[in-house]
């Protein structure tokens, strides 16, 4: 077999293969005698229908099955013939026989970038000095404090932080999001960011007894996606008005909570939890700027076929979501994101290989031991129902990730910056 490589651009290559006259003869024959033993021809037995017969009766039909098996069968050879990392397998063009009796295709596949090494110097972070200011505190207290609140039927208009306790009827719904056409006794939280924001706008001020019709834009960030986007009307009945009864910020109140003595102590912990949660978030980002170095450093191609999958799978996400979806436009959107995840998906398994990162068998299993504790499974039922699904390579890739970017942040440099008012 002889193989030929050319190439095109970038990650494509055109590959020609020519396979010799007695390795199409040998396969041809064999797959006349194949059809002459199985098949019966009128006036013949079966399997006893002259050579000569099946081929004038059949020969096209060989030949072109023989020339699909061809390619199929060469294909791989061809590919680690020439050490080709194959990301994507194009269309088979000029597939034809030669006069000599032998085969002979051209096919344009796409290539997996060669990524000798990966660079990593010079990586750099930037973080904010950690601040928890008095105002935060008190707000985080304020959340406390409204979390231990207890609900108190006033005879008044709602006002802003208030419960409104009302029946909703589904008026208009063009979505069809909603299957039941009423709601009975929802408490309407006013103080709640969570609540949409149509109810806290336009709630304050109805008295139980009050009928309001209540139009409502969902935002597409909403946190149940059934209701993200959507456009719904209600008439909402109001039943009872509660104000929040919030307890007092003291030494009782603190002890109610479980978590100190005193109240001093409770904002103590509290300025500890919020250091804790900032510090939290500031590993992610860091994590997110190591990322956008290594990307930038190493620009390696990204295979098209790889991107257009991503890309694909994003449109498919978001028509799950929305009824109108403007697939050019989340792909032009998304590209770059898609450029970067893929260079990195392939920079850190590179990296890991460079520099010898490997995941443990302890690392996998305390990972499935922590699956099985969240779903109160045992070990041994966590690791076959992992396995079942496939999910054993996604947690293994992901350790593997994680190890990656553990290794780079130790030497990458810490810039800690004053923190924005």
């Amino acid at each position: 077999m002889k193989v030929e490589v050319k190439v095109l651009e970038d990650l494509m290559r055109e590959i020609s293969v020519e396979i010799p006259a007695e390795t199409v003869a040998d396969e041809i024959e064999k797959k006349f005698a194949d059809l002459r033993r199985d098949t019966t021809v009128k006036g013949f037995r079966k399997g006893k229908a002259p050579m000569a017969r099946i081929k004038a009766e059949f020969g096209d039909e060989v030949k072109a099955d023989i020339a699909t098996e061809l390619v199929k069968a060469t294909y791989p050879d061809a590919t680690r013939q020439e050490n080709l990392r194959v990301a994507s397998f194009g269309n088979v063009t000029d597939a034809d026989y030669s006069d000599d009796g032998g085969f002979q295709y051209t096919a344009r596949i796409e290539v997996m970038p060669d990524i000798e090494s990966v660079s990593y110097d010079g990586l750099e972070v930037k973080v904010e000095e950690v601040e928890v200011s008095d105002q935060e505190v008190d707000e985080f207290v304020e959340v406390l404090r409204k979390r231990f609140s207890v609900p108190r039927p006033v005879d008044r208009e709602a006002r802003d932080g208030d419960v409104v306790v009302a029946n909703l009827k589904k008026l208009h719904d063009p979505g069809l999001v909603l299957k039941e056409d009423s709601f009975q006794d929802q408490q309407i939280d006013l103080g709640n960011p969570q609540t949409v924001r149509e109810f806290r706008e336009q709630l304050p001020g109805v008295k139980a007894g009050d009928d309001k019709e209540v139009e409502v834009n969902y935002p597409d960030d909403y946190p149940d996606p059934t209701y993200a986007g959507a456009q719904l009307k209600y008439r909402v009945s109001a039943t009872e008005i509660r104000e929040q009864v919030l307890p007092e910020f003291n030494d009782a109140f603190a002890r109610q909570t479980g978590q100190a003595e005193t109240a001093l102590e409770l904002r103590l912990k509290i300025r500890e939890e919020i250091k804790e949660r900032v510090k939290a978030g500031q590993e992610k980002d860091k994590r997110g700027q190591i990322i956008v170095q290594i990307c930038n450093q190493n620009e390696i191609s990204v295979p098209e076929s790889f991107l257009d999958n991503y890309l694909a799978n994003v449109t498919d996400e978001f028509k799950k979501r929305y009824n109108d979806v403007d697939e050019a436009d989340i792909r032009k959107n998304y590209r770059d994101v898609g450029i970067r995840t893929i260079r990195w998906n392939m920079l850190y398994h590179k990296l890991s290989e460079q520099e010898k990162v490997e995941v443990l068998l302890s690392d996998t299993e305390k990972r499935i031991s922590m699956f099985a504790e969240n779903y109160q499974m045992s070990f041994e039922q966590a690791r076959e129902a992992l396995a079942k699904s496939g999910a054993v390579a996604d947690i293994k890739d992901s350790i593997l990730e994680e190890k990656v970017l553990d290794f780079l942040m130790t030497g990458a440099k810490v810039v800690t910056t004053k923190k924005q008012n």
